[in-house]
């Protein structure tokens, strides 16, 4: 057995499958692989003689090594129990499978260790398949409209039961990372308690304003990092979805707007329109009220994300995070300079703050 990882996890730069970074920022805070259990559960399924390599470790404790063995490859995740739950995974994974989504395939489990062997979908992330796109877009564009088939399919799919609704309280729950991390941390304020009361009411008094009828499986991190070009596969089946073990019922336009307003990559303006229309036409939703709560979601889900990237630098010891608020605060600044009314009061307020 060959594991290709950096001793002392030293500061070195890999080339990830999914998600190309480099690692030294993950580093500083990814739990060692026990590499004598990962052998024996790799074993224990008929996998010996093999070489391993680290491909991908993200925002949480998770980390994913490529196995190679013979000519095949596989995926093997290891998510540290005292630190994550595989159960929600596993969960979503087997409903997405079997309603024919192009999720990984799961091989075995290991609950009590955290491994999970999976199916390998090779290295072309979007991220990575558009890296060197010319500006005209086009293979953005048609990437993205497969994106959206998928979601119309998914959207057409009856959820799971008993997963968490995106209700107001959650919704309410993940702006307060703003208040609690981008404010002190990066901002250096600290919000009085007349200002929490107003920040409060004015979120709650937008959130009510959103369709709760028809809601759908929310993916909730469905973005260019997250999805994967499968070239055995057609149509909506192309794309590989990775990373959804957070997901809700929820409103049709979250997932559309993770895509659209992503905090990790540029997507081209023109692109961004033709996307939308073309998602608004092909899944006939009400527009009005769909583009309603796209607003109000994509206004909700930025300020969460600048809440989250403040959290990961400080706590977290992930700093390089920091740099992609600019294109956050972006896309904030767009919803609180347009002409929605809806915007009008929280507007006033998120602007001494920004």
């Amino acid at each position: 057995m060959v594991l290709n990882i950096p001793p002392q996890l030293s500061l070195t730069r890999a080339v990830c499958g999914s998600f190309t970074k480099d690692l030294n920022f993950i580093y500083f805070n990814m739990i060692p692989l026990n590499q004598e259990k990962a052998k024996n559960f790799l074993k224990q399924n008929e996998i010996e003689n093999y070489q391993i390599k680290l491909v991908a470790g993200d925002a949480s404790f998770r980390s994913y090594y490529r196995i190679f063995v013979e000519s095949k490859t596989f995926i093997l995740m290891f998510a540290p129990p005292s630190h994550e739950n595989v159960a929600p995974f596993i969960e979503i994974d087997n409903f997405l499978v079997a309603n024919n989504f192009s999720a990984p395939k799961i091989f075995a489990i290991d609950k009590n260790e955290g491994f999970i062997l999976l199916e390998d979908f090779g290295d072309q992330s979007y991220s990575k398949a558009l890296a060197g796109e010319e500006e005209s877009g086009a293979l953005e564009l048609n990437l993205y409209k497969k994106s959206c088939d998928c979601l119309i399919e998914l959207h057409k799919t009856q959820s799971p039961q008993g997963l968490a609704l995106y209700n107001n309280e959650l919704l309410f729950r993940e702006v307060m990372l703003f208040v609690d991390w981008y404010l002190p941390f990066v901002k250096k304020i600290e919000l009085n308690l007349k200002d929490r009361a107003r920040f409060k009411l004015l979120w709650f008094r937008l959130f009510d304003l959103l369709n709760r009828e028809n809601q759908v499986l929310v993916l909730r991190d469905f973005h260019a990092d997250n999805l994967m070009v499968l070239q055995n596969k057609t149509g909506y089946k192309s794309v590989g979805l990775l990373d959804f073990q957070d997901a809700v019922i929820g409103c049709k336009a979250y997932d559309l707007l993770s895509l659209l307003e992503d905090a990790r990559r540029d997507v081209n303006e023109k692109n961004r329109a033709e996307i939308l229309n073309y998602y608004l036409t092909k899944s006939e939703v009400a527009q009005k009220s769909f583009l309603q709560d796209y607003a109000i979601l994509s206004l909700q889900r930025n300020i969460k994300i600048i809440g989250i990237f403040a959290r990961l630098a400080t706590r977290d010891s992930k700093p390089h995070y920091l740099n992609l608020l600019p294109r956050v605060i972006k896309f904030i600044i767009m919803r609180l300079d347009s002409d929605d009314q809806i915007f009008g009061e929280m507007s006033d307020f998120l602007k001494k703050f920004i």
